[in-house]
C-alpha cells in the first residue's frame, strides 16, 4: 500500500474514532490527510471504498488473533491475549461502537462481523476445555457452561466501549476491561488455577489498576 493511501486510512479511523461513522465527509478525511479531495478521490473513490479498506485491515488483524493455530495455554497468555484484543478496540473503536451502522449500511462487513464474533466464542470455549483438561477450570457444573461463559466473554469484548460510554463511565483502561473478563473466569478456577491466577495475573492487574482498588476475587472462588 502506498504511503498516501495509508496515510488517508489512518486519518479516516482517527477521524471515525473521534465523531462517528455517520458524521465524517470525504473532505474532513482530506483535509486531516493533508490532501485534496480530488487526490484522496483518485486513491478512494468513496467514502465506503475507505470503509472497506479499513475493513480488509481491521481484519487481518482479527484473523491473527482468531488463527486457529494461536495458541496461549495458560492464564498469563489468555491474558496477553486479551491485551491484544484491547489494543484493537482502541485502534478501532468506531468498528465497535457503530455496530448498528454497520450492520446497517454495510450488510457484507457485518457478515464477516458474525464470522469473526463464532470464531471468538469458539477459541474461548476451546481455551476454557483445554485448561480443565490441565486441572486448572473446573469441570462444567451446567450444561453449555463452557459456551456459555465463552459468549459472555465475547459481550464483554465487543461492547466494552459501548457500555462504558452509555454510562458515562471514564475507567476504560486495560486494567478494568481486564477485571471484568477475569471476573467471568474465576469462579471457574480451581485450586490449582487459583494460585497461578494470584501468582501471575493479580500483580498485572492490581499495576493496571488503582492501588486504592480492593481486588478481592477470592470470595468468587
Amino acid at each position: 500500500m502506498s504511503g498516501t493511501k495509508q496515510k488517508i486510512l489512518n486519518a479516516a479511523i482517527k477521524l471515525f474514532n473521534e465523531k462517528g461513522l455517520v458524521n465524517i465527509r470525504l473532505q474532513q478525511i482530506a483535509d486531516e490527510s493533508g490532501i485534496s479531495v480530488g487526490n484522496l478521490a483518485y486513491h478512494y473513490y468513496s467514502k465506503k471504498a475507505i470503509i472497506q479498506a479499513i475493513d480488509a485491515e481491521l481484519g487481518n488483524e482479527l484473523e491473527l488473533l482468531l488463527s486457529v493455530d494461536q495458541n496461549f495455554p495458560s492464564l498469563i497468555d489468555f491474558d496477553n491475549h486479551l491485551g491484544r484484543y484491547f489494543f484493537v478496540l482502541n485502534q478501532y473503536s468506531f468498528y465497535f461502537l457503530d455496530l448498528l451502522e454497520m450492520e446497517r449500511a454495510y450488510p457484507k462487513m457485518h457478515a464477516k462481523r458474525v464470522t469473526y464474533l463464532e470464531k471468538m466464542i469458539v477459541q474461548i470455549e476451546e481455551w476454557l476445555r483445554l485448561n480443565s483438561e490441565k486441572g486448572i477450570i473446573k469441570p462444567e457444573q451446567l450444561d453449555r457452561q463452557y459456551l456459555h461463559t465463552a459468549e459472555s466473554i465475547w459481550m464483554i469484548i465487543t461492547f466494552w466501549l459501548t457500555q462504558r460510554q452509555v454510562r458515562g463511565k471514564s475507567e476504560i483502561g486495560e486494567g478494568h476491561f481486564k477485571e471484568f473478563i477475569w471476573n467471568q473466569l474465576v469462579p471457574l478456577l480451581t485450586e490449582a488455577g487459583w494460585m497461578e491466577f494470584e501468582a501471575v495475573i493479580l500483580p498485572q492487574l492490581k499495576f493496571y489498576l488503582d492501588e486504592s482498588i480492593s481486588l478481592d476475587f477470592r470470595k468468587l472462588t
